[in-house]
Parts: C-alpha cells; structure tokens; sequence
C-alpha cells in the first residue's frame, strides 16, 4: 500500500477482487491548493487501471460536481449507497446516468474527512448484478479512514509543492522542497537572464484604479510567463512591473540553445502582447515593453534575513542585465542584449547597437539587437545547437 495513491487504488481494487469483493471502479475527489485547479481526482477500473483527474476553477466544474453523489456525502457527511434502476432522486444525477449506460449496477459514496475537517469524496461501484452485499460495504467503510489519511499525507505535501512552485518558480520550489532552507543555501549556475517591464508605468500607476492596474499587470505578467516556461525558463521574481527570468546551461552547447529558447520566448511574448494590444485590452492603455538580457555565471539560492527568504539569483550578471532593460527604454529598442549573448548567438557587428555607460558598472558595455535568429545570427537551420533544441 506504499506509493502515490494512484498506485495505492491499483492495489486496493486487485485486493478487494482477491477478496471477492465485486468492486469494478474506485474514485476519489479531493479539493487542493492550486491556482489553476480546484480539485484532483483518481479513478481506477477493472481492466483499464488508474488515472487522474484535474479540475480547474470554472462553473462547468462547479455543476459537474452538484451533478455527484459526492456532494451528498460530504454534504450530510453520510455513506449514500445507490443502486441503479430504483427510480430515486439520485437517478437523475449526471454521474449516475453515466455510469448506468456503462453497465453498473451500483455505486457506494463516502465522505472522507480529513484532520482539518475538510471533507472529500471516496466511492465504490460495481457491475455485479447482485451488486454489493452488506459485508462489502462494510469492508469499504473500515477503509476509508485509512485511505483518508493516505490522502490527506499527499494531499499535503502537494499542497506544499503547489505553494513553492507558485511562488518561487518549479526549480527553485524543488530545491526548497528537499531542504534547501538556510540563508546562504545554493549555489552559483550559468545562466542566461532576462529583465522585462513596462514602459510609463509608473504614469499608469498615478491614474489607473488599483483595479485596472491589477488587469494590465496580469495581462502582461500572464504572456511573459507562459511563454518563459514553454521555452524552458522560469520566472523567479515579479518586482512591481518587472520581470526576472532565467535559462540555465551548463555548457556551450546548452548555452546557445538557452540562449535561443530565451529569444524565441521573449520574442514570442513581444507578438503575444502585440496582439493583445490590437485587440483592445478592456480600456487599458497598450502595453509596451523594454527587455534587457545577460549570461554569464550567477549565485542561486537563498537570500534574506533570518526568518525572511528569498530564493533567487544575485550577482553582477542580474544587475547588468537589469540596467540593459534599462537602456532599452532610453534608447527606444524593444531588447537589447549584451555582448556574451551576442557572442552566444554569433550575431553580425550589423546588430550592434553601441557602448553606453551602464548605473554602477565602471565600464561602458556593449549592447546589440536582439536578433531575428535565422538571419542577423549563425544560429539557425543547419546548427547543431539549433538542431538539437528542435529535437527536444
């Protein structure tokens, strides 16, 4: 009974056959911390198997739940025990009708309660056309505190994985999760970084309703991420309106292929946000952006006082590349990148756009274009980096 519970239901429904028990299908229904789904759940068949179940925050998933016995057990906090054909107010429950064209014949509700008092859904259901006898349901009324508490141990320490990877981005939510807790706890990876923020928001900020404001940051932090993350990045920080993402390497190749997926996802994210500004944004003014972008070697890893920490990235590579995105809005370019990306990406001195002084660093740098990468760059069709990135 060892394993995710996927696997813990696999072996339950395998015993309980062994047992002759006539139990075809389990499922349970659990309500977890995400912000993109309300719920899981895991159902197991006879012959099939276990799979899983995810269910986002939407009025469909609202009714599909008013629409299960589920309900009524956690409602009344009851075991609700229905057999099929008796014509009764649970006839008419979505869940039931399905499970009736698919031969059941019937089907045992529990409510599981966690130590929190929070209750869940656990049921049973059977194509036996005896269904099932007094003795059975008895053995799934034993089970289901243990099976709570299996639940409730997953259910929490995914909650937990949630809240890291929420918070702090997948990486560093994992690295958190083993341990990684200390101040000082990290270490120093390579790293293609990436700052991006808002052009005027500062004047956005003195007018618009705190309301508005909200929308056009979500708006805009809602294209960034998702495209960083399709291209293998992730977003570490939002401060105010800017963003702080990273593409790790570790190699020559890896570098040049992080340095593409950063282009084609800060690229992708321009065109995203262009669009949204065609279309309107609900009143709000358009969004536009500067994006400055550096590599080279960072520190990762916590950061802060005693009791208050960060998981981050720090070092003279994050501030340059802050200062770049900087420049970008004074020089009116979308992106600018330094001249180790340049170097990366082989970029023609054609995309160089000058050296300027940059806030705190005593020598001026070298900035370019960021490139369109099968023209103004030897990364393109043909190299192997490029190659290999298309490949995974």
């Amino acid at each position: 009974m060892l394993g995710r519970p996927c696997r813990v239901l696999s072996v339950l429904g395998e015993r309980l056959g062994d047992m002759g028990i006539e139990v075809d299908r389990i499922s349970s229904g659990i309500s977890i911390l995400d912000p993109d789904y309300q719920g899981e759940g895991i159902i197991w068949e006879r012959g099939i198997g276990p799979r899983m179940r995810y269910f986002l925050h939407t009025p469909e998933m609202d009714e599909s739940y008013n629409q299960s016995l589920w309900r009524h057990s956690i409602e009344t906090g009851q075991m609700i025990r229905h057999k099929f054909g008796q014509h009764d107010e649970y006839d008419r429950l979505k869940i039931i009708q399905e499970l009736d064209e698919e031969g059941y014949t019937e089907y045992v509700s529990f409510p599981m309660t966690f130590s929190d008092g929070a209750k869940h859904g656990l049921a049973f259901a059977s194509r036996s056309k005896a269904g099932f006898k007094d003795d059975d349901i008895r053995v799934f009324e034993e089970l289901s505190n243990p099976l709570s508490l299996i639940c409730e141990l997953f259910n929490s320490r995914q909650a937990s994985e949630s809240i890291l990877n929420t918070y702090l981005g997948t990486r560093a939510g994992r690295r958190v999760m083993s341990g990684e807790i200390q101040r000082g706890d990290g270490e120093h990876i390579n790293a293609i970084v990436a700052f991006c923020d808002i052009r005027n928001f500062t004047g956005f900020s003195n007018y618009l309703p705190d309301k508005s404001l909200l929308q056009l940051l979500n708006e805009y932090f809602g294209v960034v991420t998702s495209r960083v993350e399709q291209h293998g990045g992730e977003i570490l920080k939002f401060i105010g309106d800017e963003v702080l993402a990273v593409f790790p390497y570790t190699n020559e190749q890896s570098a040049r292929i992080a340095a593409f997926e950063a282009m084609a996802a800060l690229r992708k994210s321009l065109k995203d946000l262009c669009e949204a500004n065609a279309r309107g944004l609900n009143g709000l003014p358009a969004i536009h952006v500067g994006m400055g972008v550096h590599s080279g070697r960072v520190f990762f890893g916590n950061v802060g006082g005693e009791r208050r920490l960060d998981f981050t990235v720090v070092g003279p590579v994050v501030n340059e590349a802050a200062r770049i995105a900087d420049l970008s809005k004074r020089l009116d370019h979308t992106m600018l990148i330094s001249d180790t990306v340049a170097e990366i990406l082989d970029c023609d001195e054609e995309t160089c756009v000058g050296t300027f002084p940059l806030k705190g660093f005593p020598d001026p740098v070298k900035v370019y274009r960021a490139p369109e990468l099968t023209r103004s760059c030897a990364f393109g069709p043909g190299n192997t980096a490029f190659l290999a990135c298309e490949k995974n």
